[in-house]
């Protein structure tokens, strides 16, 4: 599993300079972080299921894709002709940046692109979640930009908030473009420069580009997304005495994308498992860190704390997962083996267990962080439906024990 500084050595091998490539295509209009974790994940499933040589219309084709990309962008399915057009960019424009990248390689004599995965270990940090996606996104193109010598101006933008400086730094985007690529024309250029400055600017908490135009507000993770709607945000305005159910049953327009979810859940739960048996001696998170909870099977259970059908919002977040052997998924924390009902008692200990361990995580240099502090408040806040426990302070683990004992007061 590779960590951060792994991205930036691997970048720091590669020289990216447009100057000697010419290469326009490095990045593009489509190549947010979303769509770059989405393709990844298909990338590598095609290359396992089927064949490691593969076409732009291998993977749009492939069946791992049409079950999932229609619900995880909310377009008509990859069969369908009105989306041709639309989908040919959504999965074309980042393999050509992962080709670009050094992570695939075209062996194609031909003009159409037949490319193979030259380094599978970049791909599989990048197909995690779209957080992975983004803090690759950041490393490469900062490095292209550097490479290119290009940097200077955006640093200039960065250090200096205002509108002279953005327009000179877009404009200078635009004129090495002219320069040095086969791109003539200014459209193609102010697409694909939000595509770069806002990944740069997000890392740094800064204004960046929308519409345009310098943003009025500093760049956060949605302004980056393909999907750049509220669906991670459907029940915002629900009452406190609406149940989730209710609420959606009288909001028949809302679309909460499922099936974007649902594939990054796929990919959580396979980060999750290979980090238990790298780090942690695949011992389940309930054994290691509560006592009397011992069993020695394999934690093969990839354990909802917050049941997924519940809470689809954060089905993906690894901080409402939890791995647990079968005796403990379905004869503790699923009494009786009935998955529909949650112990709640059980659900106070697993949410004990996992604040450990994501106490160990991130406090540890020998482990990779793949837990985040503020998404585990982020589940808590949405479980309980109680945004007061956004106020915990940064790594305030005490704390967070506190409000569970709090929210299970028998």
């Amino acid at each position: 599993m590779l960590t951060q500084q792994d991205i930036i050595d691997f970048c720091n091998q590669h020289d990216y300079d447009i100057r000697e490539s010419h290469n326009g295509r490095w990045i593009d209009q489509k190549c947010t972080p979303d769509v770059v974790w989405s393709i990844s994940d298909f990338v590598l499933d095609y290359i396992d299921t089927v064949n490691e040589c593969f076409t732009v219309k291998d993977i749009w084709q492939s069946e791992y894709a049409k079950q999932t990309i229609a619900e995880t962008y909310s377009k008509p399915g990859t069969d369908e002709r009105t989306a041709e057009n639309e989908y040919d960019k959504v999965f074309s424009q980042p393999l050509s940046m992962l080709c670009y990248a050094g992570i695939l390689k075209d062996v194609s004599e031909t003009s159409r692109h037949l490319y193979i995965v030259e380094n599978r270990d970049v791909l599989e940090y990048i197909a995690r979640n779209d957080v992975y996606a983004l803090r690759f996104l950041q490393c490469y193109i900062e490095k292209v930009l550097t490479d290119s010598g290009l940097i200077d101006v955006f640093n200039d933008f960065f250090e200096n908030q205002d509108s002279a400086h953005f327009n000179a730094m877009k404009q200078a985007f635009i004129d090495f473009y002219h320069s040095y690529t086969p791109v003539k024309k200014d459209y193609e250029p102010k697409r694909i420069f939000t595509k770069v400055v806002n990944p740069l600017a997000f890392s740094r908490d800064k204004l960046g580009s929308e519409k345009g135009r310098m943003s009025k507000h500093k760049i956060n993770r949605s302004d980056m997304m393909y999907n750049q709607d509220n669906f991670r945000d459907v029940y915002r305005d629900k009452p406190k005495d609406v149940t989730r159910q209710e609420w959606l049953a009288t909001h028949p327009d809302i679309d909460r994308r499922d099936g974007y979810f649902e594939q990054m859940m796929s990919r959580s739960k396979r980060l999750l498992r290979d980090f238990t048996n790298q780090y942690r001696e695949n011992i389940s998170e309930l054994t290691m860190f509560v006592d009397g909870q011992d069993d020695n099977n394999a934690p093969t259970q990839a354990h909802h704390i917050f049941p997924k059908n519940e809470f689809p919002e954060i089905m993906h977040y690894v901080e409402n997962l939890i791995m647990l052997t079968p005796n403990q998924h379905y004869g503790y924390a699923h009494p009786n083996n009935n998955t529909h009902i949650v112990d709640l008692a059980a659900q106070k200990v697993l949410l004990i267990a996992k604040t450990y361990s994501i106490r160990q995580n991130l406090t540890s240099e020998v482990e990779e962080h793949i837990f985040e502090f503020c998404k585990f408040l982020q589940v808590l806040s949405v479980g309980w439906d109680d945004e007061t426990v956004l106020e915990i302070a940064e790594n305030d683990y005490n704390d967070i024990i506190h409000a569970i004992n709090y929210h299970y007061v028998a």
